[in-house]
């Protein structure tokens, strides 16, 4: 930003970290002043992403498809508990806050589950 004094300018210097800093994580407006919107599209968006692979490995009877029908559940589970919350937490920033939890949660399982799943896979085509 710039700023006019007796005709020169001068460039505000923002600190890292400070509370005006809009680089901070905890200072994006999907953190502080969303009404939780964009994280059900987007988490609803992933999870129809990640379910692509998941039911395609189920469909083929693959070894792997324990893990795939556990990780459908756990991914569909916790976009309905993001739906729930939405709903019950009235504290913007805590309701938010637990919506990206919850969105870091579905992105943990589904990269944990397709991690293990091509395992088996692999593992079972080498044998």
């Amino acid at each position: 930003m710039t700023q006019q004094s007796s005709g020169r300018r001068r460039r505000r210097t923002r600190v890292p970290g400070s509370p005006s800093d809009p680089t901070s994580v905890t200072d994006q407006p999907a953190l502080r002043s969303s009404s939780g919107a964009v994280w059900l599209i987007s988490s609803g968006v992933f999870v129809a992403v990640c379910l692509v692979p998941l039911i395609g490995i189920v469909a083929v009877r693959s070894a792997a498809a324990p893990v795939a029908i556990v990780a459908i559940v756990l991914l569909v589970g916790l976009l309905a508990a993001e739906f729930v919350m939405r709903v019950l937490i009235s504290a913007p920033l805590q309701r938010l806050r637990w919506l990206a939890a919850c969105m870091l949660s579905m992105a943990v399982v589904a990269l944990i589950a397709m991690m293990v799943c091509v395992s088996i896979v692999w593992s079972s085509a080498l044998h």
